[in-house]
């Protein structure tokens, strides 16, 4: 869900304006932030590490959306990495109390800004959801869907086969032969390598 922001909010939260480049990782697991973070333009991955490194991609945050909200609503450490996975990517900076006081000023922007926190948070919900009880193929439909919305005719899916190991908890290689499986199902077509669902 974008967030757009209104004409006077720089000015009235005191925003800062930062640039980070790809790769960077702008909040650290268990790491504290007295800021709220918007994304301007690029894209970032919100995701955790396991213990031997695997990497377990919870979403990515597309132009026009805050990032990271609970852990600075709730004064809180992070619960996973937030990196740069654009070429670069501009963000806004605001710290907790003046957005806090910006939400108690304006009431109906506040409305869409809790309807953003529900969004994600129900996805974050129905995430969970897949991993306990789809199978593999079911786990990686759902993500494609997100992707169709709605749309009748199949369109190419943007993500790689890693990402769509991460997002849903699979190995890359049980990714792979569901895939491949589906499209001798025909419930999606490779071409050139793309999937299209």
């Amino acid at each position: 869900m974008i967030v757009e922001l209104e004409d006077n909010f720089v000015a009235q939260t005191d925003a800062v304006f930062t640039s980070c480049r790809k790769g960077e990782v702008i909040i650290e697991e268990g790491a504290k932030s007295p800021y709220f973070y918007y994304l301007l333009k690029g894209e970032v991955s919100v995701y955790n590490l396991t213990e031997d490194g695997k990497v377990f991609l919870h979403h990515k945050v597309q132009e026009k959306n805050f990032f990271a909200e609970p852990g600075v609503f709730l004064d809180i450490p992070f619960p996973g990495y937030v990196n740069v996975i654009s070429s670069k990517a501009e963000i806004l900076m605001i710290k907790r109390e003046k957005l806090i006081e910006y939400l108690k000023n304006h009431p109906e922007w506040s409305i869409e800004f809790i309807k953003s926190m529900a969004e994600k948070s129900w996805r974050k919900s129905e995430l969970l959801n897949d991993i306990v009880f789809l199978n593999p193929e079911e786990r990686i439909i759902r993500q494609f869907e997100k992707f169709k919305k709605n749309s009748k005719e199949k369109i190419k899916i943007p993500l790689t086969r890693n990402e769509v190991s991460k997002m849903t908890g699979l190995r890359i290689e049980t990714v792979i032969r569901a895939i491949k499986k589906m499209e001798r199902e025909k419930k999606l077509s490779i071409v050139k390598g793309k999937v299209y669902y």
